[in-house]
């Protein structure tokens, strides 16, 4: 099966597959931390939970969970919106922020769960569809990988 990273980003996915199951996480919190601090969301599951990852800490099922629902909830807002606007008419600021910070919630969730190559690829590439710019996340998140 390939990766949506693969198709935006081949060797960061190659240079992943090469790497330790700490340093893919070591990875992973970069991406997060950068589309936070491109995206905000300040609710409480959120700014616990990437406190908890950003300190090296797996977040709890519970947690995982919360933010799962808040990342659906964001979303059906976006498409809610999206769904009301006219033909031709494009989103918004509201809308593309709902995007991203489903975006951004989506990437915690997956970075909090369980350490495969797979969740790895998909936390990343989440982080990057939450910022305008995703290859300041691939550049940020190779520069962090050992060379090889």
């Amino acid at each position: 099966m390939i990766m949506r990273l693969e198709m935006v980003e081949k060797g960061l996915v190659e240079k992943l597959k090469l790497v330790s199951e700490e340093q893919r996480r070591i990875a992973v919190k970069v991406a997060c931390e950068l589309a936070f601090q491109a995206c905000p969301v300040e609710v409480p599951i959120v700014v616990e939970s990437l406190r908890q990852l950003l300190s090296g800490n797996r977040l709890t099922t519970d947690q995982v969970s919360g933010l799962d629902a808040l990342a659906a909830q964001l979303d059906e807002k976006y498409f809610d919106l999206q769904d009301s606007l006219d033909e031709g008419q494009n989103l918004n600021l509201e809308g593309l922020q709902l995007f991203s910070q489903a975006r951004a919630v989506s990437a915690l969730s997956l970075a909090g769960g369980e350490n495969s190559l797979m969740t790895a690829t998909e936390a990343i590439y989440e982080a990057s569809s939450a910022v305008d710019d995703g290859t300041h996340i691939f550049k940020a998140v190779l520069s962090v990988l050992p060379e090889s």
